[in-house]
């Protein structure tokens, strides 16, 4: 499927499994040994949620480039617009950028295999 046309296709795919890769450092801030384990297997579940959303987004992306790239943006722009007045800057570089970064990397990806 990845032939040298689609190389923006693997990069899109590539950076969004690593994305959903660093989503899981979150999770590591579950283990409080004040809680039991039924309230740690419950937080790590939670936690865990974003990496699969995004990780089922990639599997979309993968066989539609386009629905992957409108989801990615509608997300990244989502996180900043409900996120603005009580996160820093930086808050929104790290998780909305990969995003919006996503999106144009799929869109470019749509657009070469036209």
């Amino acid at each position: 499927m990845f032939s040298k046309k689609n190389k923006w296709h693997l990069a899109a795919t590539s950076l969004g499994v690593l994305y959903a890769v660093a989503l899981l450092i979150f999770a590591a801030d579950v283990f409080n040994h004040e809680q039991n384990i039924a309230q740690t297997f419950y937080d790590i579940l939670l936690h865990l949620l974003p990496t699969a959303v995004i990780l089922l987004i990639v599997f979309v992306a993968y066989n539609r480039p386009l629905i992957g790239a409108i989801i990615y943006l509608v997300l990244g722009l989502m996180y900043i617009i409900t996120g603005w007045a009580r996160m820093h800057w930086s808050a929104h570089v790290l998780i909305a950028g990969p995003l919006l970064l996503l999106s144009a990397l799929y869109i470019t990806a749509w657009k070469s295999n036209k």
